[in-house]
């Protein structure tokens, strides 16, 4: 799988993500009036589809998992050091990348009507652990408030990436057997705690990565006859619609299992239709490197700051729309932003002096 391809995935799951986010409640008694037209008519159509679209967390894990192992396929696994090293990148990048945006929400606290010093809670010293907390990522491990429901991901995020480089040790030795037992540890533990429910697709993302499964599906369907690809095509569509009629009707009981079977047929469609597509996965590119600053923003915009004009628009389509539109322009801001204060050089310059400090602790042991 490209950095290209990941990208484009990326950019399916973030549709995914503001899909879900807007639309998951719509059968609720609360949930504003919407005007309906034909193909998603009525308010369970419509939250139907917004559960289905819960599966944008299961595309982002299995991207970041395929996409880790792969760059792992060069790397000496028993180097302890060097594994530490390249995690301690990943996790100040992401860190860093959170920070600025958690900077200019917390700058834009009063335009959500809340008060910088009660955010968190009226105890000012409460309110400055929780920020602290909420700052670094870690509110939803520790149970604390945070300023942004969507930033639970942000924990796990931290978990992935210092957990993926051992999951990657574990698979090599093990293979593919290494399915059935995170399985069944996902049972044990309780699919309903977020951590443990991506555990499964994570493993089935570094085993695929270590097969080269993708790569070697796309190869065949290249040479595969006309027939045949269409075969294909309409293999995934068929499998796509089964298991996601199967999860609206069993509820979320097998949720990992579910959404593990889904992202495989959604991620091939998605890479051998629109991937491939002149012009549409040069737009899917560039929405999926903008993924990240999306959906850390996406929820002030629709909750926070714009919550009645969103869904004054009255029409899904018109709301998505200005979520979408709005989410990508800030994105771009976003980004301007820290080509203006060099948070690139900010993200090496302190992954570096960490990772100097590993080698010295590590020497002293």
């Amino acid at each position: 799988m490209t950095k290209r391809e990941s990208n484009i995935l990326k950019c399916v799951a973030i549709m995914l993500m503001l899909f879900h986010h807007l639309f998951m409640y719509a059968a609720e008694p609360y949930y504003p009036a919407l005007v309906y037209g034909p193909l998603l008519s009525n308010p369970w159509r419509l939250a139907s589809a917004g559960q289905l679209s819960k599966l944008c967390v299961t595309l982002f894990v299995f991207v970041t998992a395929y996409g880790t192992t792969k760059s792992y396929l060069r790397d000496d696994m028993s180097n302890d050091g060097r594994l530490a090293e390249k995690s301690t990148q990943r996790l100040v990048k992401l860190l860093v990348n959170f920070q600025l945006v958690y900077v200019i929400a917390l700058a834009l606290c009063p335009l959500g009507g809340k008060n910088w010093f009660t955010l968190y809670s009226p105890s000012r010293l409460e309110n400055l652990a929780y920020a602290f907390f909420d700052f670094m990522g870690l509110s939803y491990i520790l149970q604390t408030p945070s300023y942004n429901s969507a930033w639970w991901y942000m924990s796990f995020a931290i978990t992935l990436v210092l957990l993926l480089p051992w999951l990657i040790k574990l698979c090599r030795r093990t293979g593919a057997y290494v399915l059935l037992p995170g399985l069944l540890l996902v049972r044990w533990l309780g699919v309903e705690f977020v951590l443990f429910r991506y555990l499964l697709i994570t493993l089935l993302g570094i085993v695929l990565a270590e097969y080269g499964t993708v790569e070697r599906v796309k190869d065949w369907y290249d040479r595969a006859m006309l027939p045949v690809k269409a075969g294909v095509l309409l293999l995934c569509l068929g499998v796509t619609g089964a298991v996601s009629v199967l999860w609206l009707r069993a509820g979320d009981n097998l949720l990992d299992i579910y959404e593990a079977l889904l992202s495989l047929p959604v991620s091939l469609l998605t890479l051998l239709v629109p991937g491939r597509i002149p012009y549409v996965n040069r737009a899917a590119e560039f929405v999926g490197r903008h993924s990240m600053n999306m959906f850390f923003i996406h929820a002030f915009i629709y909750q926070n700051w714009f919550y009645d004009f969103t869904y004054s628009l009255k029409y899904p389509a018109l709301i998505y729309l200005f979520l979408f539109a709005s989410s990508l322009a800030a994105s771009v801001l976003i980004e301007q932003l820290k080509k203006w204060l060099r948070v690139e050089a900010l993200t090496r310059w302190i992954s570096n002096r960490l990772c100097r400090l590993l080698v010295r602790q590590a020497e002293t042991v």
